[in-house]
């Protein structure tokens, strides 16, 4: 008897009764389904999410059910007949068929290259379901309602072209493992609708920061300075074009020229406690001394409190750079980024606050949202210019919804700033107080720690100075350099520009 006669005889003993033919036909249509859709994928006839749920999922898992069964049947088979397992087989298919003699040299054989090839199989799904899982399209789709909104800002980030799991799992079996136990949690919330809404921040087990930002990035990597120019547009009939321009002191280094990064610098070290363990509002800072002792820094508003305190955290990148990728931008910046790529014609009267309103405007879902907006716009240009035809204000509108798409998310009750960036700072300290130029709250950003509110013994705080951080060329003005310019300063502001402009000269 040949292979295949062999094969034959052998899925006869599969089908002995209705649990073996169900296990033969579920291992079998789920062997070959797999390879024919790999195939199409692999030649590109299709590929998404759900298509590779259904090869890597859910046909490896009906294949191994089907396997499952088989010796469930068996034995079904042996106790109903109450003779072994040989026996059995003779009964079913009589011993002019298979032979006493040479029933095991005819089985065995066939039973042991399925037995290879099922855990090749097995093997091998298990392996590219991994490798699958382990991709962005898999991570910010698959479960779409939840994942959607970061998988959107995500593919738009500065870091679009890193994987999620170079962030976000571990390397080594045990961080694959604790990775898809979690996942195995987040795939049961997801689908009992048990999860957060919006999804809670901070994350507390990412890996640490130099595991990750410093495969890339690294203090000594940060040097001189970086000059920065903003585009900002008032919200008056011309939609008035100004300049914020600062040259950020990016610096890592100790001692004179260091700057931002100073915080990670290896020489120096800073922890802090915070409220509810948010990192937002600090209860105290500590900073390392050259003699090895923390100077800490108390907030003098919970100096008395009776709160319990949370494990102390070590600054690194992620308590500034909190959200590197997934970037939820303020109305009016997202706005005045768009101007000022031309996605947003600034030639269209009041664009600015007219496109401000219909975007901060609170929606029941995107589908109202999205309508609402281009509504609002059209009506009012209609109303207000019936005699001029604005030739881009269509291309405008849509890009003024894609700025709202892109950051509101109704379903999972995600607004502005329900994800602050603590990059930078909210407006409202110092020269802040009067050139407001972001009309919605954002996060304290810096000023969590550099502000006088959080002080030592000695009632000293943290220096909470503009120029600390960068030096500052103009601040919402009409020219990028204005406080460079010799001549054309405003007389009641004459002191300021003065300020600033030596302040850079002096120390560039």
């Amino acid at each position: 008897m040949n292979i295949f006669g062999r094969y034959y005889l052998f899925l006869q003993l599969l089908f002995l009764n209705w649990i073996g033919k169900v296990g033969t036909i579920l291992s079998t249509t789920a062997f070959v389904s797999f390879f024919i859709l790999e195939g199409l994928s692999l030649i590109g006839v299709f590929h998404n999410t759900y298509t590779g749920i259904v090869t890597y999922f859910v046909l490896p898992m009906l294949f191994a059910l089907g396997l499952i069964l088989l010796p469930i049947a068996w034995q079904k088979q042996k106790k109903e007949t109450g003779t072994t397992l040989h026996h059995v087989f003779l009964e079913a298919l009589g011993d002019h068929e298979i032979g006493t003699q040479n029933f095991w040299e005819k089985v065995i054989p066939v039973v042991f290259i399925l037995t290879i090839v099922n855990v090749l199989f097995i093997v091998g799904a298990g392996s590219s379901a991994m490798h699958y899982m382990d991709q962005s399209e898999f991570c910010g789709t698959a479960c779409h309602k939840v994942m959607g909104p970061e998988w959107q800002v995500y593919k738009e980030s500065p870091h679009s072209r890193v994987a999620c799991v170079d962030c976000h799992i571990g390397e080594g079996v045990q961080a694959l493992a604790s990775a898809k136990l979690n996942g195995a949690w987040q795939a049961v919330s997801a689908i009992l609708d048990l999860y957060d809404k919006p999804i809670g921040t901070p994350i507390h087990n990412l890996r640490p920061a130099r595991e990750t930002c410093g495969k890339c990035h690294w203090p000594e990597k940060h040097y001189g300075s970086k000059l920065v120019k903003l585009n900002r547009y008032k919200d008056d009939e011309a939609n008035t074009h100004q300049f914020t321009t600062l040259n950020l002191k990016v610096d890592a280094m100790t001692g004179v020229g260091s700057g931002i990064h100073w915080h990670i610098s290896e020489d120096n070290e800073v922890r802090y406690s915070s409220l509810n363990d948010q990192r937002e509002t600090m209860l105290w800072v500590e900073v390392k001394r050259a003699e090895g002792e923390f100077h800490r820094y108390t907030n003098r508003h919970y100096a008395d409190s009776t709160l319990v305190e949370h494990e102390p955290r070590t600054m690194d990148c992620v308590d500034c750079h909190n959200r590197a990728t997934h970037i939820y931008e303020q109305p009016d910046a997202a706005l005045d980024l768009a101007m000022g790529r031309g996605l947003i014609d600034t030639d269209l009267p009041y664009i600015k606050r007219e496109a401000l309103a219909s975007i901060i405007t609170e929606y029941d879902d995107k589908e109202t949202g999205l309508n609402s907006i281009q509504e609002r716009l059209e009506t009012f240009y209609s109303l207000e210019y019936p005699d001029r035809h604005f030739k881009t204000l269509l291309s405008s509108i849509e890009a003024v919804k894609t700025i709202w798409d892109r950051n509101i998310h109704p379903d999972m009750k995600i607004t502005w700033n329900t994800y602050p960036n603590h990059l930078g700072h909210k407006v409202e300290f110092g020269c802040f107080s009067c050139h407001n130029f972001m009309e919605h709250e954002q996060s304290d950003g810096c000023f969590r720690c550099h502000n006088r509110h959080i002080v030592d013994e000695n009632g000293e705080y943290i220096s909470d100075e503009c120029t600390l951080c960068h030096s500052i060329l103009s601040l919402s003005e009409r020219d990028p350099l204005q406080y460079l310019l010799d001549q054309e300063f405003r007389t009641f502001e004459e002191h300021k520009n003065e300020y600033f402009r030596g302040e850079y000269l002096n120390n560039f």
